[in-house]
């Protein structure tokens, strides 16, 4: 016997949701900045009063994995902005495969994350401290980017693009913060050195040309 699949209906938000889901999102991530830049400060205090225990020394394989995790977190913001691009110009269908793009790379940025997690887990308490609860922080706001990418692909197909037109001004605050903050916080935190790290892309970039 075949079985017949129905679509589960879901409610599309109503007039005004725009509005109010921006304003959410915005004091949301203001929220969440104080609560970051509270472990951002101490690690960055901590660093200073005790360079020798809380210097941040991390092995080769941890770093390599910062630089990569970082270099994806930047093409997921330039993913990102095309796909802002593709949605101001009214070409949703094009706009939802590109943030279908941008949800891969964001999961392989969470996977790499959680690998990091662990790394700062061993490496002791002094760094597990403060590096590994940045990381779970960073953890979280990957998971709600990964969330709201969902929420685009479950109203992708809606008409005319209704739906996307009040639900992605609010969510595109949360991607495109979500990078910037995440290439902020480990340059502050110095995790990632921009001079290595262009040094590190210059170096897997002649191997890959090779």
């Amino acid at each position: 016997m075949a079985m017949q699949h129905h679509q589960i209906h879901m409610p599309e938000p109503g007039p005004g949701a725009k509005d109010n889901g921006q304003l959410a999102a915005w004091l949301a991530l203001v929220s969440y900045t104080f609560f970051l830049a509270t472990f951002v400060a101490a690690n960055v205090y901590l660093r200073g009063w005790r360079p020798d225990k809380f210097g941040v020394n991390l092995p080769g394989d941890v770093t390599n994995l910062h630089y990569l995790s970082t270099a994806v977190l930047i093409l997921t913001g330039i993913v990102l902005l095309v796909a802002g691009i593709l949605f101001r110009n009214s070409e949703y269908k094009k706009f939802v495969g590109t943030m279908g793009i941008g949800a891969v790379l964001y999961s392989a940025y969470l996977v790499m994350q959680i690998q990091l997690l662990v790394k700062y887990v061993k490496q002791g308490a002094a760094i597990a401290t403060i590096n590994a609860t940045i990381t779970g922080f960073e953890i979280l706001i990957t998971l709600t980017s990964l969330a709201l990418i969902a929420a685009v692909g479950w109203y992708g197909d809606s008409k005319n693009g209704k739906v996307l037109r009040r639900l992605v001004p609010g969510a595109m605050a949360v991607w495109m913060y979500a990078v910037v903050v995440g290439i902020t916080v480990m340059i502050v935190t110095d995790v990632v050195s921009i001079s290595e790290f262009a040094e590190w892309c210059g170096t897997r970039i002649k191997e890959i040309v090779k």
